[in-house]
Formats: structure tokens, C-alpha cells, sequence
């Protein structure tokens, strides 16, 4: 047993890991992303989100300014910026990579393959999506503009599609409804008996590029 007058020395402080500023914002962005998929964009604090990457309040909002700054990185790093048409001709696949241009029902497999390997993004975009039917939720204009960006950054790719569809610019309708069907397909991601998303999107790719249209289009 200790003297009575003797005393516990304090805890030492934990120290605060200094990480470069690119892989501190990964940090942060990964932490968010698993937290709003959890909690909410409106549930979720900036303190959450500090305490799970260690860092302080402040340390944090020099990284992101502000809970709406916090949202726009999610945004604009977690779902923006993966697997757009240029990432998936850059895997030299080669359907991506054919003379004539890329396979749209390839890229879509492309997608649904590589959203499937990360459940917590799809999470995100989830709770995101549906939060931001409000008006008054900071993501609101983000998910209004979306189909129309969406539309211009597939523009920008030269596809391969079959000619009797009129050429890719007359194949808004679809594309926005592969969009749509992937989005209610994602859910069931996470209903029971959760689902195999590549083997579930493989039937849906049936439907949405049919055969024999889209034979020796894929």
C-alpha cells in the first residue's frame, strides 16, 4: 500500500499523430463516411468526426472549415471523384479500351462491381440522398444538379452503342434509369438476406441492354 501522502502521477497527455495533410483529409473522409451512414448528416457532430480521427474541434475545422465544408469533401472526394468513365478506360479492359469507344454496359458493371467492394460509400450516398429531399439540407442542390452532371460527365467519354439506338446522345432515358435501378438495388444491399450486388446487377443488365440489341456491344 502507497505512503499516505504519496499521489498518482497524472496520465500523460496522448500525443496527436501529425499526418500530411492529403492522408489526414482521407482520414476524415472515411471517418465521416462510416458516420453519416450511422447517424445522419444532422445527427452527426463535428465532434464525432474528431474524436474518431483524433483530433481536436478546432484541429479539425482547419481541415474543413465547417459541418457544411465537412459535407462537401464527402461529396466531392468520397463519391465525385471514384469511378468515373475516365478511371474505367484507364483500366485498359478491353471493353473500355476498343477502338470504336467504350462499352456502356461495361462501365455500368464497372460501377456496380467497385461501389460493391465499399458498402459504407454506398451508405453514404444513401442517408445523403434521402435527407436531402429537404429543401433546406445542405446537400439539396447537390442531389437536384445530379442528373444533369451525371449526363455531362458521361458526354465527355466516347461510347460504343448499337446503331439502331440513335447514338449514345439519345440514350438519356436510359441511362438515367440504369442510374435509378442501381440506386433501388443498392438498398436491398443492406435489407435480409442482404444480396450479391454484381450478380443481382448482372440479371438488371439483361433487362436495361437487352439482347440481341446490345450483343457485341457489352
Amino acid at each position: 500500500m502507497p505512503p499516505a501522502n504519496s499521489s498518482t502521477p497524472p496520465a500523460a497527455p496522448r500525443s496527436r499523430v501529425r499526418l500530411p495533410p492529403a492522408e489526414r483529409r482521407r482520414q476524415i473522409v472515411e471517418a465521416a463516411t462510416r458516420l453519416v451512414g450511422e447517424q445522419g448528416f444532422y445527427g452527426m457532430s463535428l465532434k464525432d468526426v474528431a474524436d474518431a480521427v483524433g483530433l481536436t474541434q478546432p484541429g479539425l475545422l482547419h481541415y474543413v472549415h465547417t459541418k457544411e465544408g465537412l459535407l462537401q469533401l464527402l461529396v466531392e472526394q468520397a463519391y465525385d471523384q471514384r469511378f468515373d468513365p475516365e478511371d474505367y478506360v484507364a483500366t485498359g479492359d478491353p471493353a473500355a479500351t476498343h477502338p470504336d469507344g467504350a462499352s456502356l454496359p461495361g462501365y455500368f458493371r464497372y460501377l456496380v462491381a467497385n461501389n460493391a467492394r465499399d458498402p459504407q460509400l454506398i451508405k453514404l450516398y444513401m442517408v445523403l440522398g434521402a435527407e436531402s429531399s429537404s429543401p433546406e439540407h445542405p446537400a439539396h442542390e447537390y442531389f437536384r444538379q445530379r442528373p444533369d452532371a451525371a449526363w455531362g460527365l458521361y458526354s465527355a467519354t466516347r461510347w460504343r452503342v448499337p446503331p439502331s439506338t440513335g447514338g449514345f446522345s439519345s440514350l438519356r432515358p436510359l441511362v438515367e434509369m440504369t442510374l435509378a435501378s442501381m440506386d433501388g438495388l443498392q438498398v436491398r444491399l443492406f435489407r435480409d438476406p442482404p444480396i450479391d450486388l454484381v450478380t443481382e446487377w448482372a440479371r438488371y443488365e439483361q433487362v436495361l441492354f437487352p439482347s440481341p440489341v446490345w450483343d457485341g456491344y457489352r
